[in-house]
């Protein structure tokens, strides 16, 4: 029933941490001889086309052939030593808050675009139980360099909370969703209380426009 369960859902990136986590790990990769050095040239230009929304949240066919080949136990292990720096990186205000709000009895949930093997050990440092992330496919325990149902973007990450809300009991109104990017504008119009943190420009626009409240994390 409606306002039996709580939840906050938050993004990773610029939301939870200062800068990217996908791009790290990348390079924690190439450092340990995982990745071709290679790959460093790819970053910005995929970044880029995140920042203006031009890529395809429905389509099945991203393929990253750095990881086809590769153990689930190694990409864990370069997340697990990607980690190290990640958690220097995690914003002391943005920590606090989901303190509060889980010693309130609200319930936590990373909900990210990024890959759920980078963001676990995060989700676990903080004491979140539930992800909702990019998966990577794996058959026999190797990746096949593909994603396992597509990218978690845009409307594809509003369908996959909006499953996770109805699997646990609960509605769009017992919601908080905090994001720093527009890209995530349909999910934040969703919830009864979209939160922007260090919203980029389009987003800080909407939500100065619509009341939403703003967070700077610092």
């Amino acid at each position: 029933m409606a306002g039996q369960t709580q939840f906050d859902f938050f993004d990773v990136d610029h939301t939870i941490i200062r800068g990217s986590s996908g791009p790290l790990f990348l390079v924690k990769g190439v450092q340990r001889g995982l990745f071709p050095v290679l790959t460093l040239a790819y970053i910005p230009f995929f970044f880029f086309q995140y920042s203006v929304g031009s890529l395809n949240a429905h389509s099945r066919d991203w393929h990253f052939s750095l990881l086809t080949g590769q153990s689930r136990q190694a990409l864990e292990e370069v997340s697990r030593a990607n980690f190290e720096k990640l958690k220097d990186l995690i914003y002391p205000a943005a920590r606090s808050l989901i303190e509060q709000l889980k010693a309130a009895g609200r319930r936590v949930v990373l909900a990210t675009s990024s890959l759920d093997l980078i963001v676990r050990p995060l989700a676990e440092h903080l004491g979140i139980k539930e992800v909702i992330a990019t998966s990577l496919e794996f058959e026999s325990d190797r990746c096949t360099g593909r994603l396992a149902e597509g990218p978690l973007l845009k409307e594809k990450k509003r369908e996959k909370v909006y499953d996770f809300i109805r699997a646990h009991g609960g509605q769009w109104q017992d919601c908080a969703f905090y994001s720093d990017s527009i890209n995530d504008i349909s999910l934040l119009e969703s919830v009864a209380d979209p939160v922007a943190v260090n919203p980029d420009l389009r987003l800080r626009r909407v939500a100065r426009k619509r009341g939403w409240r703003i967070l700077k994390f610092r």
